[in-house]
């Protein structure tokens, strides 16, 4: 069988025909499908780069039975007007050769994808990832406002009727783009392997020890303001007076750090912030959050973040904003506002005073993080994506299939 995956993710690609992901979207996410179905259109976004481009910070993702379908941009009016017939017609075609269509959403290609396989009757599933509200509300454009109320009840509208739905988080986006008539599943898209318990030894020795400065750390991409990294440095710049003298933040993500970077000089706290640029995920990744005393999430927009998930399985003690599935991983004490610079201010000064509390949240957060491992979540993904192949399959309705006893 032959599946049709679409999402506005951005690979990135050459001359050679290898497409690369920005980490979240490497090979391994694909052989998730692969294990029901035979091959995997992905319908994308693309930016075209050099054959000698660096590529050191990014993930493969091409690999056997996958094919690649670059199509552009339908998130600016512009676009909307002078390229979505094109992106229509190479979707149906695309679509009318295949089995099954998955949408990840919220995302305009995938909502395109999702009204094409309603019209040529093609069986689908959406995956859940985040809010459209949220981001968009967020975005810090009058457009993106003004666009919100419309794409909250479009996604919402896609997301009633689908016959298969899979979320990320166990509550809030079931709550806010509810499928009442459909086979549903809780599972989030982390990818974290197995972590022995001397990650949590390491961690508690480096809390009790207290030595070198006490290092915040966040994990988001500097492009716009979903992640909150405005709110981070107007925190650390309230708290400054209050914390170790000795102190850094440290940023971890891709884009262009000049203005986050202005923005702390002109807060008074440029010379404690370091923006390090993108790694590999994997090792690299946990490497450097073994080397922070703090995590922070102070997101506008998430579904359940994977780089909270990965901070919590090092035993990093964390503090997130209250934006989509973050309170389903931490404390109410750990948890602000988006948006509330002043909370987080207080958090971080606590944290920073209590190694009780650093103790306390590294031992529950690593617990906790370990409800997220591949080998967990794989036995889930799987079982809800045979049950879609299994509908695929068999064109039956899904009513037929819940009396057949079909389990997701």
């Amino acid at each position: 069988m032959h599946v049709v995956w679409a999402h506005d993710h951005t690979f990135y690609f050459n001359e050679s025909g290898k497409f690369y992901s920005g980490g979240k979207l490497p090979y391994t996410v694909w052989e998730r499908y692969l294990n029901v179905f035979d091959r995997l259109t992905v319908a994308c976004r693309g930016k075209r780069t050099p054959v000698d481009a660096d590529m050191s910070g990014k993930t493969l993702s091409s690999g056997p039975n996958v094919d690649f379908v670059v199509l552009p941009s339908l998130s600016n009016p512009v676009n909307k007007l002078t390229k979505r017939a094109y992106v229509e017609q190479t979707l149906t075609d695309q679509i009318r050769e295949a089995d099954a269509v998955i949408a990840r959403m919220p995302s305009e290609i995938g909502a395109e994808a999702i009204r094409i396989a309603k019209r040529l009757g093609k069986p689908y599933a959406v995956e859940m990832v985040a809010c459209a509200w949220d981001g968009l509300w967020n975005y810090g454009s009058l457009q993106g406002k003004l666009y919100a109320p419309l794409a909250l009840w479009k996604n919402r509208r896609l997301v009633k009727h689908a016959p298969f739905a899979v979320y990320v988080t166990e509550r809030f986006l079931q709550e806010r783009y509810p499928c009442p008539k459909g086979r549903t599943a809780s599972c989030s898209n982390v990818e974290l392997p197995s972590v022995g318990e001397e990650v949590l030894q390491q961690r508690l020795a480096r809390i009790r020890g207290g030595e070198g400065p006490f290092t915040i750390g966040l994990i988001g991409s500097l492009n716009g303001r979903s992640k909150g990294i405005d709110i981070a440095l107007r925190a650390i710049a309230m708290a400054k007076a209050q914390l170790p003298e000795a102190i850094s933040f440290r940023v971890l993500g891709d884009g262009n750090a000049a203005r986050w970077q202005q923005l702390a000089d002109k807060l008074g706290i440029g010379g404690i912030v370091s923006f390090d640029g993108v790694l590999p995920s994997g090792s690299a990744v946990h490497e450097w959050l073994d080397s922070i005393d703090v995590y922070i999430q102070p997101s506008f927009q998430e579904g359940l973040p994977r780089a909270t998930i990965e901070a919590m399985s090092r035993g990093c003690p964390t503090l997130g904003s209250t934006a989509g599935g973050i309170p389903e991983l931490l404390d109410q004490e750990c948890l602000h506002r988006p948006g509330q610079a002043a909370a987080l201010a207080r958090q971080l000064i606590r944290s920073a005073a209590s190694v009780d509390w650093r103790v306390e949240q590294a031992e529950r957060n690593f617990s906790l993080a370990g409800a997220y491992t591949k080998e967990r979540l794989d036995v889930k993904r799987h079982v809800f994506w045979r049950a879609f192949g299994h509908y695929v399959r068999s064109g039956e309705s899904l009513s037929e299939l819940r009396t057949e006893g079909v389990n997701a």
